[in-house]
């Protein structure tokens, strides 16, 4: 079974377990906690990732730094990984969690890429443009770039679309070449 498939059943099982204890907003933060720390704490990750630290070392390291920042069930949940040796899935556990979840509320998240800080209003009209595009509702995660020079880069899953000045020129540039 391929670790996309393991991971997935893993973040089912969170998903529903969190309907089943109606503490789904719980669980949601819980997995926010849990991508900060790994994204933040290079030794935390190697924790989790190591085949050479014990088991028993990784549940100790789990409970003392996430005993009173998660809820039970996600602590649980972080042990039991440990204790079936999933624990190096984690991360792409959490990331599935964070798919599903956002699929069952009917959210896309959406990663624009822009030259300069876009104001509320001009952020509001990419929200409500990209909501129209989706159908649904819409998380923005704008990255500053300048090396764009101007326009825009849009993600939405796995599609691309390039409006950046950079594009624009290297198009234009191959065009004339091609004329």
């Amino acid at each position: 079974m391929s670790q996309r498939t393991v991971s997935r059943r893993y973040a089912q099982a969170l998903l529903d377990e969190a309907a089943a204890t109606s503490s789904a907003d719980v669980i949601d933060a819980d997995v926010a906690v849990l991508r900060d720390a790994l994204a933040l704490s290079r030794e935390l990750r190697w924790v989790f990732e190591s085949p050479v630290i014990s088991r028993e070392r990784k549940r100790a390291v789990v409970s003392a730094v996430f005993k009173n920042k998660v809820s039970d069930l996600t602590l649980r949940f972080a042990l039991l990984l440990i204790e079936k040796k999933r624990e190096s899935l984690l991360e792409d556990i959490l990331e599935a969690y964070h798919d599903l979840r956002n699929t069952q509320l009917g959210i896309t998240d959406i990663e624009a890429r822009v030259p300069f800080e876009l104001s509320q209003s001009d952020e509001k009209t990419l929200t409500k443009a990209l909501e129209k595009k989706t159908g649904g509702s819409v998380r923005l995660n704008t990255q500053l770039r300048p090396d764009l020079i101007g326009g825009m880069v849009i993600r939405i899953g796995d599609q691309v679309y390039d409006g950046s000045a950079v594009n624009q020129l290297a198009t234009l540039r191959e065009r004339l070449k091609t004329s």
